[in-house]
């Protein structure tokens, strides 16, 4: 029953500090001083959150443009059923290349001290320590999106009718974030896939 009970408290204390960000990307033109994006870190716990923010280097694919970001705050609370705000401004130096750039939004929960209810000391509120990291990706020059439909074809199989499409990004420069909707008969919306498509893929 002990071990029971252990896992139980584990459980809802992993789901008490869950991790949620608004919008989970950043996708911005960060030459011409439009690189800004909000972020929103709801709390549906029950107990007061302390997030501590850093940048680190993007995956090698792209340029880093880590050194370029800034935060505010640079530690934010966010108390229960609050939204917490964090801003993000990017510029690239006048010298930086046409091109995709990304970094790593880093963040990690901040234990929050408070005095125990006997008053005979303080204990710390977060139990699991939840650490993320992000990538974020930005560009520089005018690199509209582009995305080309090649070809597509209409078939069945096992009794279900099956749509495959090829499409492709002619940009060398920049990917691109694509989404796929599927509406049923009363165009309510059925199913939404996400994904980017790379730099000349």
């Amino acid at each position: 029953m002990k071990k029971l009970i252990t896992l139980f408290f584990t459980i809802f204390n992993l789901i008490s500090y869950s991790f949620h960000i608004m919008p989970d990307g950043f996708e911005k033109r960060i030459d011409n001083g439009q690189g800004y994006q909000e972020f929103y870190f709801p709390n549906n716990g029950l107990e007061t959150l302390r997030y501590k923010f850093s940048a680190s280097p993007g995956s090698d694919i792209r340029g880093d443009m880590s050194q370029w970001v800034e935060f505010y705050p640079k530690v934010l609370t966010v108390k229960p059923g609050e939204t917490g705000l964090l801003k993000v401004f990017a510029k690239a130096p006048k010298q930086a290349k046409e091109g995709e750039y990304g970094f790593h939004l880093d963040s990690s929960l901040i234990s929050i001290p408070n005095m125990k209810k006997d008053g005979s000391g303080i204990k710390s509120n977060v139990g699991i320590k939840i650490n993320t990291s992000l990538e974020m990706i930005g560009y520089v020059g005018n690199l509209e999106p582009e995305i080309k439909i090649e070809k597509y074809r209409v078939y069945e199989e096992n009794g279900k009718t099956k749509l495959d499409i090829s499409i492709k990004n002619p940009s060398d420069k920049r990917g691109v974030e694509f989404g796929i909707q599927v509406k049923g008969k009363k165009n309510s919306l059925v199913r939404n896939t996400l994904g980017r498509i790379y730099e000349g893929v």
